[in-house]
């Protein structure tokens, strides 16, 4: 089931005793649990809504709350979040938990109770029987990344619904600053409107203005000055990431990642790969494979390769040394620009 189709039902009060939220879109997310919680009257919010949180809180104590009878209403709500059993996490938690309680509770819910579980993974591990029962007996529901068209469609939509129009170059750039992310956007929205309102018409000039860019699109753009072999630009850049109190070594493991996903987007389309192939196969956001494609496209693997090993043995150096990272980071563009041009 899809998003827009799981809001109608909910809106139409046609409620499931089950469902599973699977996909990493934290906007959408948020939307589904205001509606849930929109079913319960106001008053009874208090004592018939629970949240729990997998990774803190014990199985039993949240099967407890959904076996229990609604206080004074005919509802009750219980949200679960990341719930690690469902994939193969072997990342330590407070206690055990007991998921056979689970499992029970799934062949058997409360029909006065909606159970709902927000997965914020790409896909369960359907080895486990809980994740397989709950795959076969929940209605699922589809929250993944929207893709940049899917974003931007949305983004249009919901400003012509509010009596607001958008810049074509304008939703461009707000896509690009915010990498299609719809949380990030939506989370951006507010304020241009705010700075719009008199002629209600969001510009480019108001986005550059005031969406600020993220710590990977800098990286992203630094990651064009190496290859392109900018060695003083680069370390210029380097150099203002490190004055705005970035940490040299989050710099370095977020440049890694970059020029890691090219190479792995350069290895996939030689192969034939489509971009929605590498999007799902590498399980990395739709945008992100789609910039990495054009400029792969422009560089050879070798380039890339050398570029990965140098930050590779870059990291290394900065937890194994006390120099400083500016002057390592300089001694890395240097090894790599002459190993371009040989």
């Amino acid at each position: 089931m899809r998003v827009a189709e799981l809001l109608k039902n909910i809106h139409e009060n046609k409620l499931a005793p089950v469902y599973l939220i699977l996909g990493k879109e934290d906007y959408n997310a948020q939307r589904i649990s205001d509606a849930f919680v929109e079913t319960v009257p106001e008053d009874q919010r208090a004592v018939n809504i629970g949240q729990y949180d997998m990774e803190s809180t014990a199985i039993s104590e949240a099967i407890g709350d959904a076996l229990s009878a609604p206080f004074f209403g005919d509802r009750r709500i219980v949200f679960i979040k990341h719930p690690y059993f469902l994939i193969g996490n072997n990342k330590k938690v407070k206690g055990e938990q007991n998921t056979d309680e689970f499992l029970n509770y799934i062949e058997n819910p409360e029909p006065t109770t909606v159970f709902v579980i927000f997965a914020p993974y790409d896909k369960l591990d359907e080895r486990k029987k809980l994740s397989k029962k709950l795959l076969k007996t929940a209605i699922v529901v589809e929250n993944g990344f929207l893709d940049e068209k899917s974003t931007k469609n949305y983004i249009s939509q919901l400003l012509g619904e509010k009596k607001y129009s958008i810049e074509p170059q304008a939703l461009e750039l707000l896509v690009r600053k915010t990498e299609a992310k719809l949380s990030l956007a939506m989370n951006e929205l507010p304020k241009l409107m705010i700075l719009a309102q008199k002629d209600r018409k969001i510009t480019v000039l108001m986005v550059a203005r005031m969406v600020p860019q993220t710590l990977e699109q800098n990286i992203f753009d630094l990651s064009d000055l190496v290859l392109s072999k900018q060695v003083e630009k680069s370390i210029e850049m380097y150099h203002d990431l490190i004055l705005q109190h970035e940490e040299p070594l989050k710099i370095n493991a977020i440049l890694l990642g970059q020029i890691r996903l090219l190479l792995q987007v350069n290895i996939l389309q030689k192969h034939g790969y489509a971009q929605g192939n590498i999007a799902s196969s590498l399980k990395v956001h739709p945008y992100r494979v789609k910039l990495a494609m054009k400029k792969s496209r422009s560089l050879h693997r070798t380039d890339l390769r050398t570029a990965y090993l140098g930050l590779v043995d870059l990291e290394e150096k900065m937890k194994s040394t006390q120099r400083e990272p500016l002057a390592l980071f300089e001694l890395f563009m240097l090894g790599y620009f002459r190993e371009k041009r040989g």
